[in-house]
């Protein structure tokens, strides 16, 4: 994820999502856990601790013979990230869109891309705890259970 806050103006990141296709319509609802930090533990305000979101996402396929697909959407979910000089963490709600591809490439196994939005501010006492109008990246494997 890009974030010029941090000292590689990057953090790295990872997604776990469970997304579950509507029959007979192009929609899929997607859950999904995240996190985007720089080391082993988030310690810094511009880091995410974790982020749950759950996704509305329209879904087509890119070519009718070819077992791939795209799809984009807007999400809402609960972030946590650490608070400045503290062992604790700050919550709030998030929004998120997300837009990718995935491509299945052997059996069940997939390649996906998908490129993604987060924003997400919260104040306290006139001093923002969270500030985030961030971009990323994320690029994995896939398992789909169904096609």
């Amino acid at each position: 994820m890009y974030d010029k806050r941090a000292p590689e103006n990057s953090l790295g990141g990872g997604q776990v999502a469970l997304d579950v296709k509507l029959n007979n319509l192009p929609i899929v609802l997607s859950l999904a856990a995240e996190y985007y930090k720089k080391g082993p533990d988030a310690i810094e305000p511009y880091e995410i601790q974790g982020m749950t979101v759950i996704y509305v996402l329209y879904t087509a396929p890119i070519l009718k013979n070819w077992k791939s697909n795209y799809y984009f959407g807007p999400g809402i979910g609960y972030i946590r990230v650490p608070k400045a000089n503290s062992n604790s963490t700050e919550k709030g709600i998030a929004f998120d869109a997300a837009a990718g591809i995935n491509i299945k490439a052997i059996w069940k196994i997939g390649i996906y891309i998908e490129g993604k939005y987060i924003y997400c501010n919260k104040t306290d006492d006139n001093l923002k705890v969270i500030d985030f109008s961030d971009f990323g990246l994320l690029v994995g494997f896939s398992l789909n259970f169904g096609w």
